[in-house]
């Protein structure tokens, strides 16, 4: 079955086609309104295809749990939106990319960065090196060097790529 991350995941390349028309784009720079098919081009058809995986995604939630679909609805697209907000954050901050979004797990765990106990259940970044850290403290450190800071694992380039 289909879950948010994946209708995310969905949305998130089709912003990126729609961002990089020029690379996908088969337009050879000539219009006649006459040749009008009437058919949707691909990336509306992918909006749409989405939204009915939106819609879908809700309904069944809202049999298994006896609530209205239109509340379920609103929590599903809420949902997608965050994890759609956290992939495109990758595209828009090269520090996260190569970088894990991991929840802490250990009782007693320390930032490396800024030296605070770090909660469990708590969103932290792991760095290739395995190290953990708060998100916002892996954030701000990648930004100024691209080491661990605590064993100065370097990130490699091909890190820094962008990628969704």
């Amino acid at each position: 079955m289909v879950d948010e991350l994946q209708i995310a995941i969905g949305r998130a390349e089709l912003l990126d086609r729609l961002r990089n028309w020029g690379r996908y784009s088969t337009y050879n720079g000539s219009y006649d309104p006459r040749t009008y098919s009437g058919k949707f081009d691909a990336e509306v058809l992918e909006g749409i295809k989405l939204d009915v995986m939106t819609a879908e995604l809700a309904s069944s939630r809202a049999r298994e749990t006896g609530r209205k679909f239109e509340t379920v609805m609103r929590e599903v697209e809420m949902e997608v939106m965050r994890r759609l907000g956290k992939i495109l954050a990758k595209t828009v901050d090269p520090a996260f990319a190569g970088t894990e979004e991991v929840a802490i797990e250990e009782d007693g765990a320390v930032c490396g960065v800024c030296q605070e106990e770090m909660s469990i259940g708590e969103e932290g970044r792991m760095l290739g090196c395995m190290h953990k850290f708060h998100s916002d403290c892996a954030l701000k450190w990648l930004r100024e060097k691209a080491t661990c800071p605590l064993c100065r694992y370097q990130m490699q380039v091909k890190e820094f790529e962008l990628n969704i």
